[in-house]
């Protein structure tokens, strides 16, 4: 018999299009930092890590920055992002099964050097998705 090692699935991706949904118009999300920043709140998702803890589960560090104009707009965006990901634990996005958000650190209030016009602050955390196909 032979085993196949199952492939881990895209977790960036993933994260991306959870808080896609989460965000819907209010603000856009993705990998990259927009070539021109204004005054519209965006969100950037990068994965800084993980483990693999078992066969079945890919444990992704994510780290979400979340801009906008105020400090209270920016608090409200990294509470999304913790509501968006905790929410979908249990589900199934893209085909791939959410298994936890946890070892979360923050939210912390990091200006960016090169955006000082707008807030940032961080939060990240694990980001569990399975290795396996839900059927």
């Amino acid at each position: 018999m032979v085993f196949i090692h199952p492939t881990p699935k895209p977790a960036l991706k993933i994260a991306i299009a959870v808080l896609d949904t989460a965000f819907g118009a209010t603000a856009d999300v993705s990998a990259n930092m927009p070539r021109r920043v204004g005054t519209t709140s965006f969100v950037v998702v990068e994965r800084i890590g993980g483990n693999r803890p078992n066969l079945v589960t890919d444990s992704a560090r994510i780290l979400v920055h979340c801009f906008a104009t105020s400090p209270l707009a920016v608090e409200s965006m990294v509470a999304t992002v913790d509501e968006a990901f905790h929410n979908s634990v249990g589900t199934v996005v893209e085909s791939v099964f959410i298994r936890g958000w946890d070892d979360i650190s923050g939210p912390i209030n990091k200006p960016h050097p090169d955006v000082l016009a707008m807030e940032r602050w961080q939060v990240s955390g694990y980001f569990s998705l399975s290795t396996t196909t839900p059927s």
